[in-house]
């Protein structure tokens, strides 16, 4: 067969970039398995992760972007000015590669490399992660032939003829991820306690350390805590926890396991290894959770700061009998230390949340995404 090119935007953020590269590798999956050529291409804003994205065997064209706010910033009028260069560049890129298929997550860079296809005649497929969508997104949903949605919610900003819920992309192998001995042991945690995952995102977050740090005192009376300070807070945020054990519980300083960052599949891992997660409310996050089937703490985004989109995932998720929901206005190291030892004290209410995750989770969409592919290429 012809050299088979599919088109990848919309990876600036880690929520974007990795159902990117899982889409991506499904896709090369099926492809050595017809023994069908093929090229994938990345179009848009820097890529959250460039050096994996390559490792992956994905060519990047890098587009200008700019972003822009819900607030009154003087960079909101340079950033429109990258709209149509980067439109033009993308525009260029896809006429000399004319890729079969685009695939967008939407977020900075990608409506300008839809716009582009559109204009091309370029099958689209988007999805939209959040219950409420980003504004790229909807304008995308507009000239796009397929949408892909995680929430019910989200129908309503979409043409309910071209949209299907279908789940959060994860990583194909994600079954097959299970935790070994030798993981608890690199981890340097005991199987037989009890343990609790801490996310603040990829980048960290400032209320999520200091909170947990200062809630350690009683916390790591019950359980052992992972905790992903962030790349650029983990060396600060590091020497506070520690000084803040030694004055406060010493005796119990083995219990606390600080990391910067966790690779994909070390976050899965330890997902399935924990009785308790606390975490943003990102969508992508939700539906590994749900996946997991573990219990979870949600600590949305406030809403100036991230718009609504986190607070309605995370009723969502909580109506859903699966998590607990505690807004940033509330979050005191007493009351998220509270919490926590309450609902790992109760069994009963871990498993429930435990089976209710389970049922609001949708593992197949990596594979209804290439499906769909598969089906727009014997077109």
């Amino acid at each position: 067969m012809e050299e088979i090119r599919i088109c990848l935007t919309g990876g600036s953020t880690g929520g974007h970039f990795f159902p990117l590269l899982f889409v991506s590798k499904k896709f090369k999956q099926e492809m050595i398995k017809r023994n069908w050529n093929y090229r994938i291409f990345y179009v848009g804003a820097p890529p959250f992760d460039e050096e994996l994205m390559k490792k992956e065997g994905i060519e990047i064209f890098k587009i200008p972007s700019g972003k822009l706010r819900k607030y009154f910033d003087i960079r909101n009028f340079i950033d429109i000015l990258k709209f149509p260069l980067g439109f033009l560049i993308a525009f260029f890129r896809l006429y000399i590669i004319m890729p079969e298929i685009i695939f967008s997550k939407g977020g900075f860079g990608s409506l300008e490399v839809v716009l582009a296809g559109w204009l091309l005649r370029i099958p689209i497929i988007i999805h939209e992660s959040d219950s409420i969508p980003g504004r790229s997104n909807i304008l995308a949903g507009k000239l796009a032939t397929l949408v892909g949605l995680n929430f019910e919610e989200a129908k309503n900003f979409f043409n309910p003829k071209k949209t299907a819920i279908i789940g959060q992309p994860l990583n194909s192998d994600f079954i097959n991820i299970k935790p070994k001995l030798e993981d608890y042991e690199r981890f340097n945690l005991n199987p037989g306690e009890k343990i609790i995952l801490v996310l603040g995102g990829s980048q960290g977050s400032q209320k999520i350390n200091e909170t947990i740090i200062f809630g350690l005192n009683k916390i790591l009376t019950v359980t052992q805590v992972v905790h992903q300070l962030g790349k650029n807070m983990f060396d600060e945020y590091y020497q506070v926890a520690d000084g803040f054990i030694l004055e406060n519980v010493p005796m119990r300083k083995s219990l606390y396991h600080p990391v910067p960052f966790l690779k994909n599949d070390d976050l899965i891992k330890l997902m399935k290894m924990s009785n308790l997660v606390i975490a943003r409310a990102g969508a992508g996050t939700i539906f590994e959770l749900a996946a997991c089937g573990v219990p979870a703490i949600l600590i949305p985004l406030r809403k100036d700061v991230g718009g609504e989109h986190q607070i309605k995932n995370a009723y969502s998720y909580a109506y859903a009998g699966a998590a607990i929901v505690i807004e940033e206005q509330n979050l005191f190291p007493d009351l998220l230390a509270t919490i926590i030892i309450n609902t790992l004290k109760d069994e009963k209410l871990l498993k429930e949340m435990s089976e209710n995750a389970k049922n609001f989770a949708k593992i197949e969409a990596t594979d209804k995404i290439v499906k769909q592919m598969i089906i727009f290429l014997n077109k």
